[in-house]
């Protein structure tokens, strides 16, 4: 239905409302209760979701993805390997 940046917008547009829905009704007073704990680490996720979608709209460039798809492949034949070497490490052990 969405794609591009068209998601990261609305996506953007439903945290902040939901921030601004919610934060009058979360009790953050209390400095240790199970309330404010959790609205503390809910905010914190809320802005999480945020600063990822102001990150992609903003920063993310068609180079820079590339470049992270690069690193992502690269880890993921690092650890293909590591695999590899733990199971031939475990057959001769036999």
């Amino acid at each position: 239905m969405f794609s591009g940046r068209a998601r990261h917008v609305l996506y953007l547009l439903l945290a902040l409302a939901m921030l601004v829905y919610a934060l009058p009704r979360l009790e953050l007073g209390d400095p240790l209760s199970v309330s404010s704990v959790f609205g503390y680490i809910w905010v914190a996720l809320a802005l999480l979701v945020v600063t990822a979608n102001v990150n992609e709209l903003l920063l993310m460039d068609e180079e820079k993805r590339k470049e992270l798809a690069r690193i992502k492949r690269a880890k993921y034949v690092l650890m293909e390997r590591k695999m590899m070497q733990r199971k031939s490490v475990a057959k001769q052990s036999r």
